[in-house]
């Protein structure tokens, strides 16, 4: 996962500006403007608090409602202009996720995604701060539902004031086949010391999104693409040598993932694991 910037106009406007240029031409709109602008300020104000989840629906219907909802398509002005700023940001900043969907990053982000569904929120079709690349798949298993019902909290992370790199969470456990060969499974694994509502929260996104299961049927294809990485590292090592090499990787990669990529999580149960030391053992 990775935290967004919030999108920067290159012309200065605001997130209201843009949605006065989507309104244009929409006559119905205009003498709605005014609670239009004060739903925005709300919603600016809950991001810089982190609590986009509290607002509730303005109560607009139809035709307003309508109205407000079909100004967002997929290739409205302003769905283009978040498409491209998060493209220039992971491909000059942190090119890791480049065309990556950022709740998993496992997908290519095919679809953009509406923090506050516009089907309950109308009046955040267009809003730029509500808007988020991410995959078809995380888009599909989040839905419409926006807290968690036993928890009261959100479904998913808000990557855009979420951190998700605030401390280490993903763990991986390693094992051997009866072929003698590594098998990986991912789980959630807190520090003591973690914040509880963001320990809370993270639970939640995995489960919605179903992401340990996902990186699960991933980690084998994760892994072989890896191992040639550690056996190029490690050639002519001990194994005392080989697992520094590893972690001298791991340190200058991470600087580059985040300590809870996927990829991440499976390079430190290498490091770690003494189960993958007796399989690295036969490689060297």
């Amino acid at each position: 996962m990775i935290s967004y910037p919030l999108y920067d106009s290159p012309e200065g406007r605001t997130p209201f500006d843009e949605y006065k240029n989507e309104a244009n031409g929409v006559p119905e709109l205009k003498p709605i403007e005014a609670e239009v602008l004060s739903c925005y300020k709300k919603y600016e104000d809950a991001v810089n608090n982190g609590i986009v989840h509290t607002l509730t629906p303005h109560g607009f219907v139809q035709p307003e409602k309508g109205n407000l909802q079909n100004l967002y398509s997929s290739d409205c002005d302003v769905a283009k202009k978040v498409r491209s700023s998060h493209n220039e940001f992971t491909r000059t900043e942190r090119r890791i996720y480049h065309n990556k969907c950022p709740y998993c990053v496992l997908s290519e982000p095919n679809t953009l995604e509406h923090i506050l569904p516009k089907g309950k929120y109308p009046e955040y079709a267009v809003h730029v701060y509500n808007l988020i690349p991410c995959c078809s798949k995380c888009n599909s298993h989040k839905g419409e539902a926006i807290l968690n019902k036993n928890n009261g909290l959100p479904h998913t992370l808000n990557l855009y004031y979420h951190d998700p790199d605030k401390f280490e969470f993903l763990q991986v456990e390693c094992s051997i086949d009866s072929n003698n060969q590594p098998l990986f499974s991912y789980k959630l694994n807190f520090p003591s010391n973690a914040d509880p509502i963001l320990t809370t929260i993270i639970t939640n996104h995995f489960n919605r999104l179903h992401l340990i299961e996902r990186y699960n049927e991933e980690v084998i294809k994760t892994y072989t693409a890896i191992e040639p990485i550690i056996k190029s590292l490690c050639s002519g090592k001990n194994i005392s040598e080989a697992l520094d090499a590893i972690s001298n990787y791991f340190a200058t990669v991470t600087s580059y993932y985040g300590i809870n990529h996927h990829e991440i999580a499976l390079l430190r149960c290498l490091i770690s694991s003494s189960q993958y030391h007796t399989y690295l053992n036969r490689l060297l």
